[in-house]
């Protein structure tokens, strides 16, 4: 199986970038040499000790529908597939720490208990689809790198929350592959969003994805699909059914040539557009804006816009973008950066007239941000603190002796 062809294209992009930001070539090569003795498998050793290895002998079903997912999905790695006595609804997989030993597949017994053949099938393909994408190496690599999550920058943390939702949803093409049952895997979802037995409620599967589009049309119509670690289900079933019915779903089962599938690309797009807000504030979606155009004209007042300027702006887009550079970009290619930074301090001054506090502060983080103040760079914000912000030249004299005395560190070597 083509695992190219299955995978959504920016889940595979976003994992190669941040593969790259974690050297991850490099420092694989670092860890391999450096280690002493062999890499031990604490949770196999806790797996063993409390949970159940659905083996041939002991779960001769249990096991043979694992195998045949693995079959299905043209797996040939060696698999181990634990049940623990949870009744949370969850299952996640492990790849091997060392080669030759054999990846893990924990599925909870309330799963087990709750999910049929089929359901369960998606779960477990889910799962296989994880180790087959070989994502866990970069989860691995971030987590050595960043041993404390608190030590992420923001910018960089946004990047792998949005990566790992799309890692789910790729996941989920695979669940799908193994057991393709669209009516199966949406009553799956319902039990794991429900936690009752489908026959509880007398489930009607047209009723439920007409329930599910009114959810989604809440949550774009709200911007608010990106509050938690995983997508949410609405978007998975979604995404679920779409894939069922595209070509590229048709040219994995052999009904069609392999070519590019850009009326699914565009569907995927359009559903996880929800995934890359995260704000739905009117007033954060003009600071955004604010900060993007205004950060390049407070950049560009002294010459070109310098690397220390750059990573300043980028540092506090980050808290309203998940692409801060790529609005950059828009912005600057748009030809109308000054009109852009005017008509967004103008509609946030409306909305709150007290961001021009936090605006003018703004500005002043990106003319300290290179250890260099120059007279033009004051000359402008006292030109733009009185125009625009309606500061007097006593006030803005004070925010700026204020800003420096805080912020303002002066180059150690000129």
């Amino acid at each position: 199986m083509q695992s190219d062809l299955v995978r959504i294209p920016l889940e595979q992009q976003l994992g190669q970038e941040l593969f790259l930001l974690m050297e991850g070539d490099l420092l694989e090569e670092i860890l391999g040499e450096g280690k002493i003795g062999k890499f031990e498998n604490e949770w196999k050793f806790i797996l063993e000790g409390h949970s159940f290895k659905a083996t041939r002998e002991l779960a001769p079903t249990l096991y043979e529908m694992f195998r045949s997912v693995v079959e299905a999905l043209e797996f040939n790695e060696p698999v181990e597939f634990f049940i623990n006595n949870s009744p949370e609804f969850n299952a996640w997989s492990l790849s091997s720490l060392e080669p030759g030993e054999p990846h893990i597949v924990n599925i909870n017994a309330g799963l087990v208990d709750k999910l049929d053949d089929d359901e369960l099938r998606f779960v477990v393909g889910h799962e296989i689809g994880h180790l087959i994408t070989h994502n866990s190496n970069i989860v691995k690599l971030i987590s050595f790198v960043f041993p404390d999550t608190a030590r992420i920058p923001v910018i960089l943390n946004h990047k792998i929350q949005l990566w790992q939702k799309l890692a789910e949803l790729t996941a989920d093409r695979y669940g799908f592959i193994a057991s393709p049952n669209l009516e199966k895997c949406v009553s799956g979802f319902f039990k794991l969003a429900s936690g009752l037995a489908a026959e509880r409620i007398s489930f009607d599967y047209n009723a439920y994805l007409a329930e599910n589009e009114r959810i989604l049309g809440f949550f774009r119509d709200n911007k608010a699909g990106n509050l938690m670690s995983h997508p949410i289900n609405p978007i998975r079933i979604k995404a679920i059914q779409l894939f069922s019915n595209s070509n590229t779903y048709r040219a994995i089962t052999g009904k069609l040539p392999p070519e590019p599938d850009e009326t699914l690309a565009g569907q995927i797009s359009d559903l996880v557009q929800t995934l890359l807000v995260l704000s739905s504030s009117e007033a954060d979606y003009h600071r955004k804006y604010f900060i993007a155009a205004a950060g390049m004209v407070m950049a560009g007042v002294d010459g070109e816009m310098n690397e220390y300027e750059l990573e300043a702006i980028l540092k506090q887009l980050s808290g309203f973008t998940i692409f801060p550079a790529g609005l950059l970009r828009e912005i600057s290619e748009s030809g109308k950066v000054q009109e852009v930074m005017d008509r967004s301090a103008r509609m946030l001054l409306e909305l709150n007239p007290g961001d021009r506090y936090p605006m003018f502060d703004m500005l002043m983080n990106i003319v300290i941000a290179d250890k260099d103040i120059s007279r033009d760079e004051i000359a402008f914000l006292y030109n733009y603190g009185a125009t625009v912000f309606g500061f007097s030249r006593k006030e803005i004299a004070q925010l700026l002796a204020n800003g420096i005395q805080q912020k303002f560190l002066p180059k150690i070597y000129s």
